[in-house]
């Protein structure tokens, strides 16, 4: 497999690592899912540009799947109170733009983590 094919958000990197952080986060705590894009970036990111990349937009799409299933859920109760309580002036919108950022570089610094890790075992 080239290292071309695994610069997009259709590659098997993103494959595996959607699956994985999908299952990470529902099944452990919210940091989990930076061990999800190490592992997949480890695994098979073609260079640190799109570990970093795909990382981001897989985790951003996971974060957002997971709020709006929290906040349809509570009928949004949950994500305006805590809209209330964070420095967010009671703005949900707000809230959901902090998460998916916080959610973005969390993933893209995980799966660039895993990059440069497999670069170190390389040598």
């Amino acid at each position: 497999m080239s290292k071309s094919s695994n610069n997009t958000i259709l590659s098997p990197f993103a494959g595996l690592l959607l699956a994985l952080a999908i299952l990470f986060q529902y099944l452990l705590p919210w940091w989990s899912v930076a061990l999800a894009s190490a592992i997949a970036a480890f695994l098979l990111a073609g260079s640190a540009g799109s570990a970093f990349r795909v990382g981001t937009i897989i985790n951003v799409l996971v974060w957002f799947m997971m709020a709006f299933w929290s906040h349809w859920r509570s009928e949004g109760i949950l994500t305006t109170k805590i809209a209330g309580v964070l420095p967010l002036g009671g703005s949900a919108v707000v809230l959901f733009v902090v998460t998916l950022v916080v959610g973005g570089l969390i993933g893209g610094l995980g799966a660039l983590s895993g990059f440069q890790v497999r670069q170190l075992v390389k040598k």
